[in-house]
């Protein structure tokens, strides 16, 4: 489980967001979707395209020109990242990492209620009671 997404790098990321958003790209429309967020040359997103079918990440196909799709869901990429940086910096507890951002100012009143809400509802759908 989540051997293609933790060999996913930050550079291969920004491609997978263009591939995310785009489903089944020409190697032209990759190159121009990574270029207008990055600046990259278009041999540095070929070599990251690369990088990404060889990792299992996306898929290459030879229609004419070659067309490339995301093969890893944005969500089992968020959802690798996520429980590798609360296991890395915070032991595997979430609650720590809640209380980081609330304890730094990243989380106002409003978004703890919008949180709050958001687990009554969670558990509320699992039958279970906080």
């Amino acid at each position: 489980m989540w051997e293609t997404e933790a060999k996913i790098t930050d550079a291969e990321l920004t491609v997978m967001e263009v591939l995310w958003q785009g489903g089944d790209l020409t190697l032209a429309q990759v190159k121009e979707g990574v270029a207008a967020r990055t600046g990259w040359s278009g041999d540095t997103v070929k070599t990251l395209l690369r990088r990404l079918v060889e990792k299992g990440a996306a898929g290459q196909e030879k229609r004419g020109v070659y067309h490339y799709r995301p093969l890893v869901s944005r969500e089992a990429l968020e959802d690798y990242k996520t429980t590798a940086l609360i296991d890395r910096l915070y032991d595997g507890k979430a609650r720590d990492l809640v209380a980081a951002l609330v304890e730094r100012r990243r989380l106002d009143r409003s978004d703890v209620a919008e949180l709050k809400d958001l687990f009554d509802r969670l558990w509320e759908e699992r039958g279970e009671e906080i």
